[in-house]
């Protein structure tokens, strides 16, 4: 199968102009007086914009719901989101697949800024604090000219919640396992949330602590499925808009420190013939500082944006990670320092942001117990400049962009993103045609070229590589909506809305990384010697369908993803499904205040290894159901049940060397209270 050339996405670029100015003549739609009522969005053009203006299709999870889904980590509530696969790591963690796409091709942000792995791997999704969420904003397909390296998936961007006026709530939670351990049977969260305001300056704290026994479906047998775990959170922060900073303008200004403890233990086996218990271990410990100054992009009295608007935003993290068997442990220190700032400028037809990044990573790794180098203190830096404009008609919408980086090691790369929007029919019938193509890329991590995990002992190695390229990707998107209401001479309904969605998705890909078997190095050394090598071009294809319906007091989705993803030799990437089902059904009572969320994930058909010996199983749900009242003023109730019908991967499988595609999980019973101050 013959690359992607330039020249063919240039002539792609150009069919997509020619083709967009063919179908933009369109009825303009007279929008909603409520348009408070709708979810402002920054992710799509990296500015604030009502979601049905956004020319990027944006899907949103509101503060609401997430309330609803987890009291704890973001992890609890990933699979609610459409189209989102999730995975378990080695280490208990969980990461995340989009349009057939891995968590190391997926950038998850904070703010619009990165998350710890900075090293280039999968962020763990188990370690971000849910508390703190305002909403989490999902972009499909290449976002690499908006946000960089690793986003050749999406992204996924978590918005934190703003200040509050004076106010403090407590909370706690309990749950229990259908698997727990016999002697130490339940888990607690508690959570502590408090704001306050004085003078100029506001403040915010809030503090999570998870304490879980973990499960495990034998008892009788040393090895232990699911980790113990103890993870704490420390957010503190403070921010005024009374300091000016040589501008005539008041400019905001905010500081943040984030702390995360995580502690993880779960036993794997006996050492032959003693008594001693080999333990899989994960300590981490992160420190996270932020500081930002900005003027205010968004104008919320009259509800659109400012002419101009800066932000200027840095930060530093250090993640101190002690990992692996109780008899081979290794000690990993990760640092990441950025700057990055934009520019805005807007008129009523056109709106330009540009900005850069300057971006600075570090990753040490040694084994304290042979005081041998995995990775030797190896670093990366770079610089990226982007650009994008957006020009703006009632009824459709251009936005195209592009973006240089410089790496310390790569050198120059640049991509470029071409995105519309088109609204056409009436107040009745209202259909958004939203459309996008575009290049996404990443550069290696510092593990893939730097990393020697020796196991000699064991009879293998695995070796990074310098020689390594950076991945690249080109990708078309095409969204089509229609919103209407239905049933509007009913009493019964209430006049219930409609929304109805398609997306497709291709994507062509070059240099991925893979783990490969050296036989010269294998045969030099008569060890199994696996090296990292740029190896695969794949072909990603699929299709999302999403219905929607709400009336009254109650509200339904049904999600269906299919996804087809292949190699050059035409075998299926593995760990990808080909087919995803999400449905939801909530209600919602405004007299009593009590909230219902039932949600089933349903997934088949899932490509792996050709080195298991059998399939035990290919497919698989999860029934769930959250229940959130608030009692008064001051007092609330949560109770929950996760995996109502205890689906797990079979006990047998790792000894039988089969595949069985059900998660490592149990069923799940939580109880919490929470007071408002």
């Amino acid at each position: 199968m013959k690359a992607t050339s330039p020249s063919y996405f240039k002539t792609c670029l150009f069919g997509y102009f020619a083709f967009f100015n063919l179908t933009s003549f369109a009825e303009i739609i007279n929008q909603p007086d409520d348009n408070h009522l709708e979810h402002i969005v920054v992710s799509g053009t990296r500015t604030p914009k009502l979601l049905s203006n956004s020319p990027v299709s944006i899907q949103v999870i509101d503060q609401e719901t997430i309330k609803i889904l987890t009291q704890g980590t973001l992890a609890n509530a990933l699979n609610y989101i459409p189209g989102v696969v999730v995975t378990r790591n080695v280490k208990g963690g969980y990461n995340i697949q989009m349009q057939g796409f891995d968590g190391d091709h997926v950038l998850v942000l904070i703010n619009s800024q990165p998350l710890i792995s900075p090293a280039g791997s999968a962020a763990d999704l188990d370690q971000i604090n849910a508390n703190e969420i305002e909403q989490i904003e999902v972009l499909r397909g290449a976002a690499s000219v908006m946000y960089g390296s690793s986003a050749m998936g999406g992204v996924i961007n978590i918005i934190t919640k703003d200040y509050d006026e004076n106010q403090a709530q407590i909370s706690t939670q309990i749950g229990h396992y259908a698997d727990a351990l016999s002697d130490d049977p339940l888990s607690y969260t508690t959570r502590v949330n408090a704001s306050l305001s004085k003078g100029d300056w506001d403040y915010k704290l809030s503090l999570l602590h998870i304490n879980d026994s973990g499960f495990d479906y034998e008892p009788s047998t040393i090895k232990q499925d699911a980790s113990g775990m103890k993870k704490s959170f420390i957010n503190l922060s403070t921010k005024t808009d009374s300091l000016s900073f040589f501008t005539n303008n008041k400019v905001n200004t905010e500081v943040k420190y984030q702390y995360l403890n995580e502690d993880k233990s779960r036993p794997v086996s006996i050492v032959p013939g003693q008594n001693s218990i080999i333990t899989y271990v994960s300590k981490v410990e992160q420190n996270q500082v932020d500081f930002s100054l900005s003027t205010d992009a968004f104008n919320t009295e009259q509800h659109e944006n400012q002419q101009t608007s800066w932000q200027l935003n840095t930060r530093y993290i250090n993640h101190q990670e002690t990992s692996g068997q109780s008899s081979s442990i290794r000690n990993t220190d990760i640092n990441l320092a950025e700057i990055n700032g934009q520019y805005v400028s807007s008129s009523d037809n056109l709106e330009i942001v540009s900005g850069g990044v300057i971006h600075f990573d570090s990753l040490e790794q040694i084994k304290p117990a042979t005081s041998s180098i995995e990775i030797d203190d190896e670093s990366r830096q770079n610089i990226d400049a982007f650009i994008q404009a957006n020009w703006i008609n009632p009824n459709y919408q251009i936005l195209a962009g592009l973006r240089t980086q410089h790496d310390s090691d790569f050198g120059f790369h640049s991509a470029a993103r071409v995105s519309t929007l088109n609204k056409f029919g009436d107040k009745e019938n209202r259909w958004q045609w939203r459309n996008g193509i575009g290049q996404g890329y990443r550069v290696p991590s510092l593990k893939e070229r730097f990393y020697i995990f020796d196991h000699s002992n064991l009879g293998y190695m695995v070796l990074g590589s310098t020689d390594l390229k950076p991945e690249e990707s080109n990708t078309i998107n095409t969204t089509l909506s229609y919103n209407t209401d239905v049933f509007k001479n009913s009493t019964l309904f209430n006049q219930a809305q409609l929304n109805l969605e398609v997306n497709a998705h291709y994507s062509k890909t070059k240099n991925f990384i893979e783990t490969v078997r050296d036989p010269e190095k294998s045969a030099e050394t008569q060890l199994d010697i696996s090296v990292y090598q740029n190896v695969a071009r794949a072909t990603i294809q699929g299709l999302d369908f999403s219905i929607d319906l709400s009336f009254n007091e109650w509200s339904g989705q049904i999600n269906y993803s299919y996804l087809d993803a292949k190699n050059e030799d035409g075998q299926r990437l593995t760990e990808r499904p080909y087919h995803q089902l999400k449905t939801n059904l909530a209600y919602h009572n405004y007299e009593h205040e009590l909230d219902v969320l039932f949600y089933l994930v349903y997934q088949s058909n899932e490509a792996y290894n050709s080195d298991y010996a059998q399939e035990l199983n290919n497919h698989w749900f999860s029934a769930n159901i959250n229940i959130n009242q608030n009692i008064n003023d001051q007092f609330s109730w949560n109770f929950g049940v996760s995996n109502i019908f205890n689906e797990h991967k079979d006990v047998n499988a790792n000894s039988l060397n089969a595949f069985d595609s059900r998660q490592v999980s149990s069923r799940n019973i939580t109880l919490g209270i929470a007071y408002q101050f």
